[in-house]
């Protein structure tokens, strides 16, 4: 991994302190502890991950492949980004792509890095932004919508522009949407095309090896955001390989498949998240008594998995659900096909986390641990882009968009946010399942039982 080629600069530089002293992000912790775990140094204590040092800056960087720009093996994630600070302050460290939507925060997320861009010299970031294209879309609302995507980013280009979240092979072949971009390639405003895809999002769409399979082949996307973790890459490497084959840029999200920890309840001394969980419970109409008993039961399927872990999770001496986020982040960079982790950095102290791991090998440490993780949780974990098992439910219910949501639930925190994506699924979600004879049976290539996992992901996400 080569050292970054471009030639440091002072412009819009800020120290942490300068940071803290402006108000900018808060310097939080990480992840909660697991149950018996000690707080103190914890995400460093086991020496599994490299440490973060003063001054420490990204180490890898790969070329985006037909785009040439030289990318830090880590890229600032967005989509939950609330502070334009850790922005400028991630860039301070060699962070120097940055992938967002038009769709994250209705724009807000825009917004937010229009404002660190301000700070920053813009020939030393490449930045790009996305947009779902419906049926009814032209070119003249794509060009305003990329337009209105400039004014909040406060940019005069895009290093990138593409589709989110295409569903089909067709819909790659969009002609509003490439003939928006040609018009603003020849203004100046974009340079290259890109496009997103996790999986279908509903039980009729394509998976996602077949989706960014035919981008990468088509010759029109210069570059591609993709899952890629290490319980989710059996497919992911199929893609990589079409892309490096047409020399198209490859980016990775949702890099952190697991969580190691578990909330015990008790009802007279309830946490903080617990007690806003029952609240909104109370909110939409379930009873105190009602709320606590489904916090209940999400903490005893909670517990079910966290025994199932700690046999390893005492070996290795793992002590938060932080650590195993950063050795997942650290998995993804060593695929040489690889070139970027799009990762979530909240605040000042996981970009210093994950800027350690840049440029570093993976020891046989955290090889075993990620290795024996996957033996044991492999078939809990609903694989995102699959949709193997979708044709011969009799009810299409979308399986993978619904256990996507309730990662984003359990797995990401976004409890809010994955029950209301999961509202929009309306009579398509999986209350079909209470009373299905479950012909899914064995259809999980990897193992998972689909009606209970359906079950419990209705009970999770809903208040029926």
């Amino acid at each position: 991994m080569a050292r970054d080629a471009q030639s440091e600069s002072d412009h819009g530089k800020i120290s942490r302190r300068n940071f803290v002293r402006a108000g900018g992000a808060a310097l939080a912790g990480g992840a909660a502890l697991g149950a018996g775990a000690t707080p103190a140094s914890a995400s460093t204590a086991s020496g599994l991950f490299p440490r973060p040092r003063a001054g420490e800056r990204i180490m890898g960087y790969h070329t985006l492949g037909r785009t040439g720009w030289q990318a830090s093996d880590y890229g600032v994630g967005t989509s939950r980004l609330r502070e334009s600070a850790v922005v400028r302050y991630a860039v301070d460290k060699g962070v120097n792509y940055i992938d967002t939507a038009e769709g994250y925060g209705n724009g807000q997320v825009e917004r937010t890095i229009g404002e660190a861009l301000q700070h920053i010299d813009r020939s030393k970031v490449f930045l790009n932004t996305k947009l779902r294209v419906g049926a009814d879309d032209t070119k003249e609302t794509i060009l305003t919508r990329a337009r209105a995507s400039l004014d909040r980013l406060q940019t005069e280009y895009l290093d990138a522009f593409g589709i989110h979240g295409p569903s089909t092979v067709a819909a790659l072949n969009n002609e509003a949407f490439h003939g928006a971009v040609a018009e603003l390639k020849a203004e100046g405003r974009v340079k290259y095309t890109c496009l997103s895809y996790h999986g279908p999002s509903g039980s009729r769409g394509e998976s996602m090896v077949d989706v960014l399979t035919a981008a990468a082949e088509s010759g029109r996307f210069d570059l591609m955001l993709l899952v890629y973790n290490f319980l989710n890459h059996e497919e992911s490497d199929l893609i990589l390989a079409a892309a490096k084959a047409n020399n198209v840029g490859t980016t990775a999200m949702k890099t952190a498949p697991g969580v190691l920890s578990h909330d015990p309840v008790d009802s007279e001394n309830l946490t903080e998240s617990q007690q806003q969980y029952v609240d909104r419970m109370v909110g939409r109409g379930r009873t105190h008594e009602q709320a606590l008993a489904q916090l209940q039961s999400r903490a005893e399927r909670s517990k079910e998995t966290y025994d199932r872990t700690q046999p390893f999770v005492q070996r290795y001496g793992i002590q938060t659900d932080e650590q195993l986020r950063l050795g997942s982040f650290h998995w993804a960079i060593q695929s040489p096909d690889l070139h970027c982790a799009c990762v979530n950095m909240p605040d000042f102290e996981m970009v210093d986390k994950v800027v350690a791991l840049s440029g570093t090998p993976m020891n046989p440490a955290e090889e075993e641990l990620l290795e024996e993780f996957a033996s044991v949780l492999g078939d809990q974990y609903c694989r995102h882009g699959c949709n193997t098992c979708t044709p011969g439910c009799p009810h299409n219910v979308p399986v993978s968009t619904i256990m996507r949501y309730a990662y984003y639930y359990e797995g990401q925190g976004h409890e809010k946010f994955a029950m209301q994506k999961y509202a929009g699924l309306g009579s398509a979600d999986a209350s079909a399942c209470k009373t299905c004879s479950a012909p899914c049976t064995g259809a999980c290539p990897h193992g998972i039982d689909i009606q209970p996992q359906m079950l419990q992901a209705h009970s999770l996400l809903t208040l029926a």
